[in-house]
């Protein structure tokens, strides 16, 4: 009985306790008044890194072009002239 006792005292006190007032209002209007807005996005140094990865791509991609050709038909290696003939 006790235990009993000791919780009906606690309820008894948050019965009486104060809720504390919270003023949401401007936080809520604040909100509401940017949705219509558009954010603004900083995306130069992403710009800057696909330009630079776009002009690494397309060298890479002219000078494997003639090496795919060799890889593609090997009788071509067969026709083309040595290239350490010059050398000699």
């Amino acid at each position: 009985m006790d235990a009993m006792k000791i919780i009906e005292k606690l309820a008894e006190a948050a019965r009486k306790e104060q809720m504390p007032q919270i003023d949401v209002c401007k936080a809520v209007m604040a909100e509401i008044d940017g949705l219509g807005q558009e954010p603004t996005y900083n995306i130069l140094s992403f710009e800057w890194f696909a330009g630079i990865s776009a002009a690494a791509a397309s060298i890479v991609t002219l000078l494997s072009i003639p090496a795919w050709r060799y890889i593609v038909n090997p009788l071509v290696q067969l026709l083309t002239p040595l290239q350490e003939a010059a050398l000699w």
